[in-house]
């Protein structure tokens, strides 16, 4: 009787301990700490949902010179990069300029190939924009990487906002990262 009541102690520990672990780790919330971002250009604030620290000239993109006239955040992980850009507006920098730079850009460049564009309109918060996806093959040194692109360009009153979100087409995580975080952007410093 004690080497049954061993047996079924121990199989009901077995089966508690591996209910415990199944399922740990596998899901994003379990694999990244998610947050949120401000970025300050020429007295505007933007917040955006991200998975790691956005950081501009060497230090956290909350931190910056709330009045400066230019902006550049960037912070990434092995699957997702985020790029945000303010700038104030002005004839040569716009909306219109920076969805023609964005186009011009990937079509110039040699090293990409299977350039594929698309365009739609957004709101962000109460404001009209733009959202841009492409894909494109990538070759560098020999290797030819599949990447995707998503970026969002908005005005918000005298300041114009691009945010970028770029990961490899085929990691299946970078592209989960992206669907929670991407265009996830508030006006001003609350969420």
């Amino acid at each position: 009787m004690n080497i049954k009541r061993s047996k079924l102690i121990l199989a009901a520990g077995l089966l508690g301990a591996s209910l415990l672990f199944a399922g740990c780790g596998n899901s994003l919330d379990d694999q990244f700490v998610f947050g949120r971002n401000r970025i300050h250009c020429d007295n505007q604030t933007i917040t955006v949902s991200t998975p790691f620290e956005l950081v501009s000239n060497g230090k956290q993109v909350d931190l910056g010179d709330r009045g400066a006239s230019v902006v550049k955040a960037e912070g990434h992980n092995s699957h997702l990069q985020i790029l945000v850009t303010g700038e104030k507006v002005t004839a040569d920098m716009n909306e219109k300029v920076l969805i023609s730079q964005a186009r011009n850009v990937l079509k110039s460049n040699s090293s990409l190939s299977n350039v594929k564009f698309d365009t739609e309109d957004v709101k962000i918060g109460n404001l009209d924009g733009k959202k841009l996806t492409f894909t494109f093959t990538e070759t560098s040194r020999g290797k030819s990487t599949d990447l995707t692109v998503d970026e969002y360009i908005f005005t918000q009153k005298n300041t114009v906002w691009r945010v970028i979100y770029q990961y490899r087409t085929a990691d299946s995580i970078g592209k989960a990262l992206a669907e929670r975080v991407a265009g996830k952007i508030a006006l001003g410093s609350e969420f």
